[in-house]
């Protein structure tokens, strides 16, 4: 291969491997918690003072914070298998979450300030249900089936 063309694809290959990663938000030295997994409309992934808008695909931390905008939804899928569906105008905090797949062990503390979510509990809620926690304006909310929705009516953060 001509050494100039072999030059080219190089720097080719590592501009693509940048882009993609700015695709993402930066992540943090700490496990993902989830993926995004369904975005339709406008949807913010809000990490520290940074927001970024979400593709499908994109890593969500704990501490993270994810905004659906008007006529907007999100699919979340935690590392538990946890389903989290948001609707319009949610806002929606990873508080907290820790998952050892290999004892099923861990939590998770999230807040609905605003919006609506459904849930389909995972593995974490199974195995220990005092370990998932829902807080929302008003209430902290113990979960104890296996699916719920919270619908909150606050102006939220």
């Amino acid at each position: 291969m001509n050494p100039f063309v072999a030059t080219l694809v190089f720097w080719c290959a590592m501009l693509a491997g940048a882009a993609a990663q700015a695709a993402d938000p930066p992540a943090a030295e700490q496990p993902a918690a989830g993926r995004v997994k369904h975005v339709v409309g406008s949807v913010v992934l809000v990490r520290g003072d940074v927001s970024h808008p979400v593709a499908v695909g994109a890593l969500v931390l704990p501490g993270d914070r994810i905004v659906t905008g008007p006529r907007s939804r999100a699919g979340l899928t935690l590392a538990d298998d946890t389903l989290l569906a948001m609707g319009p105008d949610t806002v929606l905090s990873i508080d907290e979450f820790a998952f050892d797949p290999t004892r099923q062990e861990g939590g998770l503390l999230a807040t609905v300030f605003k919006g609506a979510i459904r849930v389909v509990s995972g593995l974490l809620a199974r195995r220990a249900p005092e370990s998932v926690r829902f807080r929302t304006p008003t209430m902290v909310l113990g979960v104890r089936g296996t699916e719920f929705i919270i619908d909150t009516r606050g102006a939220g953060q």
